[in-house]
């Protein structure tokens, strides 16, 4: 996995996570949760592979990366509304996590160097 790079690493990181929430909240019962959460952590890896990408566009990174971030907001959001309302913010929280482990990784690639 040290090929990768960070936004790599991340989605795999993310992507893994959400097997284990899905798997480990649905053995608890909660299924729908599961998904949720899932959900929202890989949406917040597909962030990262994002980021990276807009980096070599031309243009503003701030404008592509306001507009990334927006159009993320709004897939969670509608995705919470039509899986369940009540459970929405489980979908923006599993987002806010995935950059929380952006973070991580990144603190450590820029430890190690």
């Amino acid at each position: 996995m040290s090929g990768l790079g960070v936004p790599g690493r991340t989605a795999v990181a993310c992507s893994t996570a959400a097997v284990v929430a899905f798997l480990a909240l649905g053995y608890f019962g909660q299924p729908r949760a599961g998904l949720a959460l899932g959900f929202g952590l890989a949406l917040g890896g597909l962030n990262g592979l994002l980021a990276g990408g807009s980096a070599d566009v031309l243009g503003s990174f701030r404008f592509f990366s306001l507009m990334r971030l927006g159009l993320l907001s709004a897939v969670a959001m509608a995705a919470g509304l039509l899986l369940d309302p009540a459970l929405a913010w489980v979908i923006v929280g599993g987002v806010a996590v995935s950059q929380f482990v952006m973070s991580a990784i990144a603190l450590r690639s820029v430890l190690r160097s």
